[in-house]
């Protein structure tokens, strides 16, 4: 729990503790005496979110230290602006290198425009994310997106850790309403589909105990159904014989009640919740180029994040997830590999933006909330 324990470390960092990592999972604290009294501890403080015996949980401690921020369960997301003062003006890029090097075009071509300075607007993400079966497991995800080029930032933690000591408080600097909405929205896309892939590791853990269990208690009824089989074979009368035959009945019954309450049990349920927003307006290099298949085009600005040194990937106009390599339908949207990918039913390649769904293609399962 690496990101619970870092969240901990900056709330209490912010409100005026004295922390002192003990590893990656555990921290110690001289917490202020109202900070103290808001947790509902002494001043000395120590937490350990590994998986030792003993270990604190994460669930207990995100409420006490979310209250510090005003981060509670159902809560909206606290939103914060910055500026990025960057401490030198951004370098002539070349851009020829620039493109060759980190622009992957899969099945179209490109053509530079030109270069400038731009003031992006990046916008951060933090989503706690819960996912429960038999265990309960409480995770963070950040999620960084370029609202002015319509781009994925790539290692938000990176671009965050990097840019902290050069923030400065802007509140004009945010987005208004509406453009939070509509980042908000892509970002809660790109989100689901991300937290999906991290939940995998637990879906599979889950279905190793389910299989376990499982085993178990199919075992255990096969040897009552077995003594079942043996009395009635030797049931004296027909009544014995009816009674037996009942139990036989009822045990079956039972049986799958039990399976039934097991796949219950170790089924996958994945809450997902904001908690907190920071805009940035920052400089980036803006490359202006024309992106071209067979005889449609497209103009498009891209941006050199001068914190990460990368291009930043263009986000799919589909599920929002980093388009890279990029892939262009006939109309020129911008798409990744799996929106634009053969349907497995026909191999027709179907652009969602322009067409919609294949109608062979299985409708994807809904998303958890």
């Amino acid at each position: 729990m690496e990101e619970m324990a870092a969240w901990v470390r900056d709330v209490l960092l912010s409100r005026g503790a004295l922390v002192e990592m003990q590893g990656p999972e555990a921290l110690r604290a001289l917490l202020p005496s109202p900070v103290a009294q808001a947790v509902g501890t002494g001043e000395w403080l120590s937490l350990d979110f590994g998986i030792a015996p003993g270990a604190d949980h994460p669930a207990d401690w995100l409420d006490k230290v979310g209250s510090l921020i005003g981060v509670a369960p159902g809560a909206p997301p606290t939103v914060a602006a910055a500026r990025l003062a960057w401490p030198a003006p951004l370098p002539p890029l070349d851009v020829a290198a620039v493109l060759e090097r980190q622009l992957a075009i899969q099945n179209g071509i490109y053509r530079p425009l030109g270069e400038s300075t731009a003031l992006a607007c990046y916008v951060v993400f933090t989503f706690r994310y819960t996912v429960e079966s038999d265990e309960r497991r409480i995770r963070f995800l950040t999620i960084a997106l370029n609202a002015s080029a319509s781009s994925w930032v790539p290692q938000p933690d990176q671009f965050l850790a990097q840019a902290w000591e050069h923030l400065e408080d802007s509140p004009q600097s945010g987005p208004s309403p509406a453009e939070l909405a509509a980042v908000y929205s892509q970002a809660a896309r790109a989100a689901r589909s991300e937290i999906r892939k991290l939940a995998e590791g637990d879906e599979s853990a889950a279905n190793r105990r389910l299989a376990r269990d499982a085993a178990r208690v199919e075992a255990y009824y096969r040897g009552l159904l077995a003594q079942i089989e043996k009395r009635i074979s030797r049931a004296p009368g027909e009544t014995a014989l009816e009674k037996e035959r009942s139990r036989a009945r009822a045990t079956e019954l039972d049986r799958a009640s039990k399976l039934e309450d097991l796949r219950r049990k170790y089924s996958l349920r994945v809450r997902i919740e904001p908690t907190d927003v920071l805009a940035i307006r920052a400089p980036a290099g803006e490359i202006r180029v024309r992106l071209m298949r067979r005889k449609e085009e497209r103009e498009r600005a891209f941006h050199w994040n001068p914190v990460l040194r990368c291009l930043e990937p263009a986000l799919c106009e589909n599920c929002f997830a980093a388009a890279h390599p990029l892939c262009l339908c006939d109309n020129v949207h911008c798409l990744c590999e799996a929106c634009l990918a053969p349907c497995p039913n026909c191999g027709k390649i179907s652009c969602p933006v322009c067409q919609g769904r294949c109608r062979c293609r299985p409708t994807p399962s809904s998303d958890s909330r």
